[in-house]
């Protein structure tokens, strides 16, 4: 008998695979290429419960179970989980971040097979709740996990300050068969590639000019404001430089961030893109020099994964995904302040330098080689004491790989 894993995602807040790199689906098909079956615990809105397979492999299968939820702040409470009849049904139990209510209530019901896999490395928002859970509940959270694993090593430094001990950094992976069918590799020719026409069209105008990229949401967190402010100066090096924006938001946010471009004078300069689906992001990568991060706060960002693998440098501030990832100077450039002056100057500096870009962006694409689900699945199971039923095959993971999605 196949031995089954489950995973909650305990935001109170609905996916979509679409548009991003969902890390809960890249462990999960890993999870699946080990020999387990899979299920994903996923926020749903509406009262009824969805099941959706989205992967097969070798006999095991990853679902999606879209489950409405209690909605209390950023938490989602599911009650269905936390019936005996439906944790039973499981040999492992992973549950994301300490101080969602359902991380506590799963290490009263379950602690035996509970293992934690956390991200945030700072308390940012409801302090007062913050300092009730950490009084109440947290102790009893830290005693009962099986194992604790974090994203980086600033979430690992945050849990160890809060008491928990032998906490491991993992890391994240990317689910590169969202990318890889469309990632140019070897002899493949970007003519034989599926494009978005809007994208091709817009793509044009870029001709030969630099390249600034940003993907992302646009809202205060993602520092948007400063980015602006720093691009204008860019220009006043390089007047043919262009801004490239991916990402969407508020609209109250991004009707002031456009005033302000447009306050710079700036419009003709930026080429923004609400939103573009996974399986077109080469032809945005590919058209870019450099990768703009500047973001006050990102637990793990996957768009920092995505621009290694389509080898396009990256500038970013500190942050869990850049330090984990990124050797400065090396694979990538992180500032740890937000001087206009020093952005301009490390951007300026890559602008003018084609073959530290090269360099650069060729020490990242190694990184991403190495940050693969597999290895993390690999990494998490051998702390797990449960093992597949049966020998697997165990692929790296990659556009090759033999499970389909249904």
């Amino acid at each position: 008998m196949i031995q089954k894993i489950l995973y909650l995602r305990n935001f109170a807040s609905k996916v979509n695979g679409d548009s991003y790199n969902l890390q809960e689906i890249g462990l999960g098909k890993a999870l699946v290429r080990k020999g387990f079956d899979c299920d994903i615990v996923y926020y749903n809105d509406h009262k009824e419960t969805h099941l959706e397979q989205v992967y097969h492999y070798e006999g095991c299968t990853l679902r999606i179970i879209w489950l409405h939820g209690l909605k209390f702040l950023s938490n989602s409470i599911y009650r269905d989980v936390l019936k005996d009849s439906f944790l039973a049904a499981y040999d492992l139990v992973i549950s994301t971040e300490y101080n969602q209510i359902m991380t506590y209530l799963l290490s009263r019901k379950c602690p035996e097979k509970l293992m934690l896999y956390h991200g945030p490395y700072r308390d940012n928002t409801h302090a007062l709740i913050r300092r009730l859970y950490d009084t109440l509940l947290l102790p009893k959270v830290a005693k009962s996990l099986r194992c604790t694993y974090v994203k980086s090593d600033l979430a690992k430094r945050y849990l160890e300050d809060k008491g928990f001990h032998n906490v491991v950094t993992l890391g994240v992976g990317l689910d590169r068969s969202k990318v890889e069918e469309t990632h140019s590799s070897g002899n493949d020719k970007s003519e034989d590639r599926e494009k978005n026409r809007e994208v091709t069209d817009e793509l044009r105008r870029l001709g030969d000019r630099p390249v600034l990229l940003y993907v992302g949401v646009l809202e205060e967190r993602r520092n948007i404001r400063f980015m602006l402010g720093m691009f204008k100066k860019v220009l006043q090096k390089h007047p043919c430089c262009l801004l490239l924006i991916v990402g969407d938001g508020r609209k109250a946010d991004t009707d002031r961030y456009w005033a302000y471009a447009h306050e710079l004078g700036l419009t003709d300069s930026i080429l923004h893109f609400p939103r573009v689906e996974q399986r077109h992001l080469w032809q945005i990568y590919g058209a870019a020099d450099v990768m703009l991060f500047p973001t006050h706060y990102d637990i793990f960002g996957m768009v920092l994964l995505e621009s290694m693998l389509f080898r396009v440098p990256i500038i970013s501030s500190v942050n869990g995904g850049s330090v984990t990832l990124i050797e400065d100077g090396v694979s990538g450039v992180i500032l740890s302040s937000f001087s206009e002056e020093e952005w301009v100057s490390r951007v300026s500096e890559l602008l003018d330098k084609a073959e530290l870009r090269q360099s650069m962006a060729e020490q990242a694409f190694l990184t991403v080689e190495r940050m693969s689900w597999d290895r993390i699945a690999e990494e998490m199971l051998s702390h797990s004491r449960i093992q597949p039923m049966q020998p697997m095959h165990h692929p790296m993971q990659s556009g090759q790989e033999r499970g389909t999605a249904t």
